[in-house]
């Protein structure tokens, strides 16, 4: 079991969550959170919001829907290697996130959680992140790691055939 696998067994399991991935998907590895937003909404019953550059735009919207846990992933300079994911408050790891929304995502959890919202942030290493550069392999992969971890904790639609 992973470290982030645990961490959503642990923290997330039974709980009423909803996921916004943010990113600049002209940016190479700063568009992964919304890359796995995008591809997390047709996998998941909980609702998934795909921010892009603007987290604060889906305050409103998440507010509606009453959440217990808000998860925002994003790409997050933590030190890992790239692709490997760190999970943390949104408020302790937001200032890690590429480009100007880390303070925007520091804005919207403080937001949520003086509304009694847990505000998650799942940062994903970046490689590079230059404009007009693809996702880097090491990052899609682990992208891909966290969408299986999280879609089995978000569940499959419900309209989705066994």
């Amino acid at each position: 079991m992973t470290a982030l696998e645990r961490w959503i067994e642990e923290r997330l399991a039974g709980r009423a969550v909803a996921l916004v991935g943010v990113g600049n998907r002209l940016r190479g590895d700063d568009g992964v959170g919304s890359w796995l937003a995008e591809r997390l909404g047709a996998r998941c019953r909980a609702p998934v919001f795909d921010a892009e550059t603007v987290p604060e735009d889906v305050l409103g919207p998440l507010l509606a829907l009453a959440p217990e846990v808000v998860v925002l992933v994003d790409a997050a300079d933590h030190g890992g290697r790239p692709g490997e994911t760190c999970v943390a408050p949104a408020r302790e790891l937001a200032g890690r996130c590429g480009s100007t929304h880390g303070m925007l995502l520091l804005l919207l959890a403080r937001a949520l959680e003086s509304r009694g919202v847990e505000a998650w942030l799942v940062g994903i290493q970046p490689a590079r992140t230059d404009a007009g550069a693809p996702v880097s392999a090491a990052v899609a992969a682990g992208a891909r790691a966290a969408e299986d971890a999280l879609a089995r904790l978000l569940g499959a639609p419900e309209n989705a055939h066994a």
